[in-house]
């Protein structure tokens, strides 16, 4: 790999990247990962990986365990249920603030958002999945913009970065994608006739699916 540069520094640059992948997938779940390894796959020193690992672990990403080292931290059913109930309780307040106040360039944008989300089907390849998890991180960052609820919106990005929550469409089979196709789906149309009470409720369902999409791929992890 090419040497990292540019304005930010070396270490945040590495942050940035390994972080990436590990809410991808690339980096699995209890992966070691080593200042060694990532000094040479980057091309740079010691010192800047090590704060990024420190930057990594500091934010939840990775585990330190003595003997074993610095690893991709791995979640419990419960941790992942804790996070998608909080997830529940603020993105559909969030939903819902957006149906009161959301404008027609929002919505189209989360009807673009949609259209390219689904443009390759209901294709469940790492590829696609791949391809589907940031534009499906755009969706709801518009959501939350359209809320205009700065409060809500600083408390959920706390929730959705974390690497549990990316995981999700890596998860679905073609049915569950298909119902998280037609939910998105379901929520413009409430966005569009401004049902603070329809989009509140989808958003909770929505939500609620894929926590058990994942509650139970973790446990298939498990076994």
């Amino acid at each position: 790999m090419k040497q990292i540069t540019g304005t930010a520094t070396v270490a945040h640059q590495l942050y940035a990247i390994v972080k990436e992948r590990i809410i991808n997938g690339t980096y699995g779940p209890g992966m070691r990962l080593t200042e060694q390894q990532m000094a040479a796959e980057f091309n740079t020193s010691r010192t800047p990986v090590r704060e990024a690992m420190r930057l990594l672990t500091a934010d939840g990403f990775m585990v330190f365990k003595p003997n074993s080292g610095t690893m991709v931290r791995t979640w419990s059913s419960a941790q992942i249920t804790e996070i998608f109930e909080l997830r529940v309780l603020i993105e559909g307040e969030i939903a819902g603030h957006a149906a009161r106040h959301i404008g027609q360039d929002e919505i189209a944008q989360l009807l673009a958002l949609q259209a390219e989300i689904e443009s390759c089907g209901p294709d469940t390849s790492e590829a696609n999945a791949a391809r589907i998890g940031p534009l499906n991180r755009k969706f709801h960052r518009v959501i939350a913009q359209a809320s205009h609820n700065e409060r809500l919106v600083t408390t959920l990005a706390n929730a959705i970065e974390l690497p549990i929550v990316q995981r999700t469409f890596r998860s679905y089979s073609l049915d569950q994608l298909r119902r998280s196709f037609d939910q998105h789906r379901e929520l413009i149309e409430a966005f569009q006739v401004h049902d603070a009470g329809w989009a509140q409720s989808t958003m909770c369902c929505h939500i609620h699916a894929a926590k058990h999409t994942l509650l139970r791929a973790n446990e298939n992890h498990d076994e």
